[in-house]
């Protein structure tokens, strides 16, 4: 029965178990080592309620289970949950921090207690949406990932996911069909759930599924008429359109989904060139660029670009900035911009310096309302201390949220490093300026990476 129990605290009975007389047990598991058991038994006879204990945990237990049932008899008559081990304290604590406490689909009553909590405070929420509020300058992760799911729900557009025999891709659409979008799948039904089946997956059965088999004809005659510059033949759609990342755009350039998610088991240029050849730029732009939302322990953070312009000039960098302090607006962050480079205001010179220099004049040209510095070097741009050494007259004053890196090098280097040494979920490749929302996923994308992304299309798409 102590399986389907709630744990909510992890208490060990040691030496200082007097100081336990006075707090509150509720929903407690007590580890006891078996060489304390009378004593725990007296003080709990005396001070605990039982129904606020979940169980204990018995160490170090060398008798035999009979035995362990006599001396354990006032817990037990009490209703108390009790298990023992052979095995002793430190390696019980040990295996407890092991445990995996999210909640899974199945937890069905622990899904509906978490809703209910969370629905007290719509009202409160839905007031606060409609009000005029100052831009905040932060989400904590928890937060951001909270109002990421809210705001994809209630657009909840269509999101198309070509790459759909791919295990990853199934199990976040799994989670976030109806829960953050209306998830599409191109491929053949029965692999589709063939494959979910083998690998343990509850797919909803009324996820739209198109075989595209059954409509690559049907997109021909458009394939040619969006490409009829590069003058190509029918015989070229025909094999272009064997390419499901290359039909899904088309499915999306006929407004017949609201953004497409891709990448997980092909190349950023497989994503991006069809939606650079098919859908486009936005109007006000000619260049696409690439943001991450890296989502740090305390705070989050956007790097820019980390996977699309291998070598922007100034007026790219530029317009990589502006493009990304637009997609921070969307969660209503203030945006405050770093034009990264490896020196400080005038402390360094050369090509690359005054790259970022000159982009930096442009961004307060076009956009004077805008908080940006550069050049400035990530210490500067992070830390108050540094900042007041380095720049003491930085506006950015060493809180900046949007690094704008000098070249692709730098950019893919710093997110991966980050993402991987601080193991934090890195939202992104998202892509920017183009005239409908199309994401690129890392090939190494999680499943979590995954959600998010197709949440962020979904938003994008309003």
């Amino acid at each position: 029965q102590m399986k389907n129990s709630i744990v909510e605290e992890v208490l060990l009975f040691d030496q200082n178990y007097k100081s336990m007389i006075s707090k509150n047990y509720l929903h407690s598991l007590i580890i006891v080592s078996f060489t304390r058991i009378f004593s725990f038994i007296n003080m709990f006879v005396l001070n605990f309620n039982s129904n606020e204990i979940t169980g204990i945990i018995l160490t170090e237990v060398s008798i035999s289970e009979k035995d362990i049932t006599f001396l354990c008899k006032k817990l037990i008559e009490k209703k108390i949950h009790v298990a023992f081990t052979k095995k002793n304290t430190i390696e019980i604590v040990s295996q407890l921090q092991k445990i995996n406490f999210d909640i899974y689909l199945q937890d069905q009553v622990y899904i509906q207690q978490s809703q209910k909590y969370i629905s007290s405070f719509f009202s409160y929420f839905l007031k606060l949406l409609d009000t005029q509020y100052d831009y905040r300058m932060m989400y904590s992760p928890r937060e951001f990932c909270c109002y990421l799911k809210l705001l994809s729900k209630q657009n909840k557009k269509r999101i198309i996911l070509p790459e759909s025999y791919e295990v990853r891709i199934l199990k976040a659409v799994s989670i976030s069909h109806n829960n953050i979008a209306e998830c599409v799948l191109l491929g053949d039904k029965n692999k589709i759930y063939s494959i979910a089946k083998n690998n343990g997956i509850d797919l909803n059965k009324n996820i739209e599924i198109i075989n595209p088999i059954l409509i690559r004809d049907k997109y021909i005659a458009r394939f040619l008429e969006l490409r009829k510059k590069k003058d190509v033949n029918r015989n070229f759609a025909e094999i272009a359109l064997l390419d499901n990342i290359v039909l899904a755009t088309l499915i999306l350039e006929a407004n017949e989904v609201d953004g497409l998610v891709s990448g997980s088991v092909n190349t950023t240029a497989s994503t991006i060139l069809p939606a650079l050849q098919l859908i486009k730029t936005n109007s006000d732009t000619s260049l696409v660029s690439s943001i991450f939302f890296m989502l740090l322990p305390n705070q989050v953070l956007i790097y820019g670009d980390c996977a699309v312009n291998v070598n922007p000039n100034a007026e790219e960098l530029a317009e990589i900035a502006i493009q990304s302090s637009n997609s921070l607006k969307m969660f209503g962050i203030e945006p405050r911009i770093a034009m990264l480079s490896y020196s400080t205001g005038f402390s360094g010179n050369g090509e690359t310096v005054e790259k970022v220099r000159q982009a930096t004049a442009i961004i307060k040209n076009k956009n004077p309302n805008l908080i940006v510095d550069g050049p400035v070097q990530y210490d500067t741009a992070v830390s108050k201390t540094v900042f007041k050494l380095k720049a003491p007259r930085s506006p950015i004053e060493g809180s900046a949220n949007i690094f704008i890196f000098p070249d692709l090098n730098a950019g893919n280097i710093a997110y991966k490093a980050v993402q991987r040494t601080a193991n934090i979920v890195a939202i992104g490749p998202i892509l920017q300026g183009l005239r409908k929302p199309v994401n690129d996923l890392s090939r190494g994308a999680s499943v979590e990476d995954i959600i998010y992304t197709i949440a962020l299309t979904s938003i994008q798409s309003k």
